[in-house]
């Protein structure tokens, strides 16, 4: 092939790829908080399809939901279970107390209890959540052992007999936190209690997504 003829060639066969590219065109969707959540706006995506957008996570404030600047401290993530017309739908997906907040409520000559739990809830979410208690004297060795039991036994007895939605609602609304600064009162003086990071593990819609494919 001479010269002329390949460059004939090398320009056509080019014009051919680029008309067979097709543009691909994204779209701005919004991303709504579950209904146990407030069914807020908090965001939105440049997806080029509704399956790009499935999966995906937002970190954001407890405060945007509840527009209370003393929730600023808790970070919530949700994930995108589907999309509705411009609309991206969501589950809760975690959540956690700042370390910040956190280690100014630690003083010296308190102590901190701690135990991370794995629990399920009743409609099959699996969770890991973090229970945290902070005393306002030292605690003994042995009693940091028996509450930081006890309050595990507590959250997985709540988590089992609660769907997901329910559970959180506890947890962000602060009854959970309440249950156990009434019970960990009788053996200490209490400055704060309460879950201080959720994650999920697994989830139903997504184990059978994820099976389906």
């Amino acid at each position: 092939m001479c010269g002329e003829e390949f460059l004939k060639y090398f320009s056509r066969d080019w014009r051919q790829n680029l008309s067979s590219k097709k543009e691909v065109v994204k779209n701005w969707i919004d991303v709504v908080t579950p209904d146990y959540l407030g069914g807020k706006d908090v965001g939105s995506m440049l997806v080029s399809s509704d399956e790009e957008a499935v999966g995906r996570k937002l970190i954001l404030l407890q405060s945007d939901i509840t527009e209370d600047p003393a929730h600023s401290f808790t970070k919530i993530m949700i994930k995108v279970t589907d999309v509705s017309g411009s609309k991206a739908r969501t589950t809760y997906w975690g959540h956690e107390i700042s370390r910040d907040y956190l280690r100014s409520v630690l003083r010296k000559g308190s102590s901190k209890i701690g135990q991370i739990v794995d629990a399920d809830t009743k409609d099959g979410f699996k969770l890991r959540v973090t229970v945290t208690a902070i005393s306002r004297h030292k605690v003994s060795k042995n009693k940091k052992t028996f509450l930081s039991n006890q309050m595990a036994d507590l959250i997985r007895q709540r988590c089992s007999s609660l769907k997901l939605s329910q559970f959180v609602q506890e947890i962000l609304s602060g009854k959970t936190e309440s249950d156990l600064f009434n019970f960990a009162k009788k053996h200490m003086l209490v400055k704060f209690t309460g879950v201080t990071k959720v994650k999920v593990l697994q989830s139903p819609f997504f184990a059978k997504a994820k099976a389906a494919a």
